[in-house]
């Protein structure tokens, strides 16, 4: 019996962004310091914070389960999102006070709304007009993300940073569908 890499991988895309709330509404329980509007997501995995390795431990172990994901959909609906959530697995290994993490967060954001662009056009051009759409989308998150950061309309980083995963995850349900749906003509 042979296994479809695209079917596992668009079935498992389809509910990570239902195993990253519950991971993350986990980590922020045993975090209740933590504030949306003053912290960075990052902050409850500061070296500082005696339950550091409950959100490291999360991101990097998300990291590798969407790097699985991205790599079953790799050519087809990925091709930068390995590098992408590489670096995300990174923003786990080094703390917010270690210098490759800025560098890594910020580069796992370039890199997905990088990735969610081109396959839009990709997907435009084949026929699919709302690729289209998906490629405007990351383009006006991106914008909207550094535009709140850059206002400082809030203390911290946690909500632009959750806008950006918001459109990332649900990138990620979509092209889960998508697969299904071509993988069962």
């Amino acid at each position: 019996m042979r296994i479809n890499a695209l079917k596992v991988s668009a079935y498992l895309s389809i509910f990570s962004p239902l195993l990253f709330v519950i991971g993350l509404a986990f980590v922020i329980s045993q975090n209740p310091w933590f504030s949306f509007t003053d912290n960075a997501l990052s902050a409850m995995g500061s070296i500082h914070n005696p339950k550091n390795y409950l959100f490291n431990g999360f991101i990097m172990l998300f990291a590798i389960f969407v790097f699985i994901i991205s790599l079953g959909m790799f050519k087809r609906f990925a091709y930068l999102m390995p590098l992408a959530v590489m670096s995300l697995f990174f923003v786990g290994v080094f703390p917010a006070e270690y210098e490759p993490h800025a560098p890594a967060a910020i580069l796992f954001y370039i890199l997905a709304f990088t990735d969610i662009i081109i396959v839009g056009i990709k997907l435009g051009r084949n026929g699919l007009k709302v690729g289209y759409l998906w490629s405007v989308l990351s383009i006006v998150t991106l914008f909207v993300m550094c535009w709140i950061i850059k206002a400082k309309v809030f203390e911290g980083l946690a909500i632009p940073e959750l806008i950006g995963v918001s459109t990332i995850l649900a990138w990620f349900s979509y092209i889960g569908l998508l697969a299904l749906r071509g993988a069962e003509k």
